[in-house]
């Protein structure tokens, strides 16, 4: 049965966890705390692991412990808690932690489904005592947990994260510049990941020990060998080029212990100081000086790339990039990028971007496993076949039970559903979104009804819709898509195609239709796969909603149209 204790943290609390039917020989996940901050452990032996903490001066500030056990529990089930509860209570909010957070690892084990459910009551009884506030669901929808770098890596995360640290510790050289890039699609976890290394990372220049549920394994002397050869880099900063994830990572970095909001970057803002590394998120939305009349970004690259270029300054397209600044201000970078999500003129471009990195690119890392959608990799492949035209039929993607899928009728109907979906369970999780259609600075009009922009400054925000620049590397539960005007689906050559003259967003113009279209297409690619447990779609132009019905509905049946 379930037991859970809390006792004052000292010797008398020690005493009576020797009369606990679980102090001693017996596995057991036990919680550290004071007011404000909080530490999660495991170990085989309770007393013993609590007497050695009243030893150390950086446990000195807490007050009381919680321990928890159950005759069923063994050493995989309490490293499963271990992590459940660092998670959780790293978004809870009520306390901050003071883990580190390497080795939390998704693992299995034989009746895991069961003691999943016993987590959740463990949560609760935590609720009852106040240790914790706020109910599972309520924290899994929140920004702080979708974010947090408590989050459980998968297997190929957790490589990868162990590859960064390892490049690192190799190329972490006082004079010379290098960069390793995390190459991913959408969806693979390169934010999540990226926030998880940055903890660690800081974590290890401060000295604290890491690889706490590790102690004997030959990953946690491989750890220690590492931070040695990583000394120096004390300077960190995490460079997020859109302001509304920005926004977001400050909130986050704020609530976490080692943590500071001030680590969270413009691009513009590192030119500043001189940083030993500087982790850049969604890297390939850097822009370059693009030659737009009459746009706010030419003063700011003017007035920074002189600072830099000095007499060899010429105010043109071929002056220095957001990405040249960071390298410029840094010893050592580490870039997530996803090739594929460039969607603007501004946006450096997959063959700048590349030469600019080259002479100084130390190592590539690939994420492949789709970690966002319900989907899997073969929803996301799907959908890049399917709106780039690329030999797809509507037997490639078979239907996933827990992922839901649907093209509507009217754009009503869709924000409709969503708006219901949202009420009912996740408080802003779910959002219509749609691409460059309209302008920013005009009312978004379907069918006779009026939408507006979230976050255009207009009174009421009644029916907000989402762009491309505010959902781009979120995480949605679930996401309305609308195609809108700027593109329709041309039955000649069987094929989406781009309608100019309605696509509205100027900086995704440029001189050339294939690229234009490319940059659409990437823009419906990144806000089909934003939804974790479902996309739903509808499309302006008639032709498109046909084309997207037969290969988007879910296939409960099996007369489909041959036209297409």
């Amino acid at each position: 049965m379930l037991s859970i204790v809390d006792y004052t943290y000292d010797g008398y609390g020690v005493k009576e966890m020797g009369d606990w039917g679980f102090g001693t020989n017996w596995p057991v996940t036990y919680i550290i705390y004071n007011n404000t901050h909080a530490y999660v452990g495991e170990t085989l032996d309770a007393v013993r692991r609590t007497e050695q903490h009243l030893k150390e001066e950086s446990f000195e500030r807490f007050t009381r412990i919680c321990l928890i056990s159950d005759r069923t529990f063994n050493k995989s089930v309490i490293l499963d808690l271990e992590s459940f509860l660092i998670k959780y209570m790293s978004a809870d909010g009520k306390r901050e932690l003071t883990n580190g957070n390497f080795g939390i690892v998704d693992h299995d084990y034989f009746y895991r489904e069961a003691y999943e459910d016993d987590f959740c009551e463990v949560w609760n009884r935590l609720m009852e005592l106040g240790i914790v506030s706020r109910s599972l669901v309520d924290i899994q929808n929140s920004e702080l947990f979708k974010y947090s770098p408590y989050k459980t890596l998968n297997g190929e995360q957790q490589r990868a994260a162990y590859e960064i640290l390892r490049h690192l510790h190799c190329i972490n050289n006082p004079t010379n510049k290098s960069m390793i890039i995390v190459n991913g699609g959408a969806g693979t976890g390169k934010t999540i990941l990226a926030v998880y290394v940055l903890k660690l990372l800081v974590d290890m220049s401060l000295g604290l020990p890491v690889w706490e549920s590790m102690e004997d394994s030959g990953d946690a002397h491989q750890l220690r060998r590492i931070r040695k050869g990583i000394e120096g880099i004390r300077k960190i900063g995490f460079v997020v080029p859109m302001s509304q994830l920005r926004d977001t990572m400050r909130d986050v970095f704020k609530s976490v212990d080692g943590l500071s909001e001030d680590m969270v970057l413009a691009p513009e803002n590192v030119v500043d100081s001189y940083y030993d590394l500087l982790v850049v998120d969604e890297a390939h939305r850097l822009y370059r000086r693009h030659h737009l009349p009459g746009r706010h970004l030419f003063a700011k690259f003017d007035r920074i790339n002189k600072s830099i270029m000095g007499d060899s300054f010429t105010r043109t397209e071929d002056d220095l990039t957001e990405l040249d600044w960071i390298i410029d201000s840094s010893r050592l970078q580490v870039l997530f990028y996803d090739e594929d999500q460039f969607i603007r003129a501004t946006d450096i471009g997959k063959e700048r971007f590349e030469s600019i990195c080259r002479p100084r690119l130390s190592n590539t890392i690939k994420l492949t496993s789709q970690m966002r959608c319900r989907g899997g990799n073969g929803y996301y492949d799907y959908i890049c076949k399917l709106l780039r035209g690329t030999n797809v039929r509507p037997q490639d993607y078979r239907r996933i039970d827990d992922y839901q899928l649907k093209v509507f009728d009217s754009a009503s109907e869709l924000y409709t559903t969503i708006e219901y979906i949202s009420a009912a369970h996740d408080r802003n999780l779910c959002r219509v979104v749609t691409g460059p259609g309209w302008a920013l600075t005009e009312d978004i009009v379907i069918d006779g009804d009026t939408y507006h922009w979230a976050g255009d400054g207009k009174k009421g925000q009644e029916r907000p819709i989402y762009s491309i620049h505010r959902t781009q590397g979120f995480d949605l539960n679930y996401a309305g898509v609308i195609f809108g005007k700027e593109v329709y689906y041309d039955e000649r050559r069987g094929e989406i195609a781009i309608n100019k003259r309605e696509l509205k967003d100027s900086f995704t113009k440029s001189k050339g239709d294939d690229e234009m279209r490319e940059f659409v297409l990437n823009i419906y690619v990144t806000l089909m796969t934003r939804g974790i447990d479902g996309t739903f779609v509808y499309a302006v132009d008639d032709g498109l909603r046909d084309y997207l019905r037969v290969f988007l509905d879910q296939f409960d049946d099996e007369t489909h149209s041959s036209r297409f």
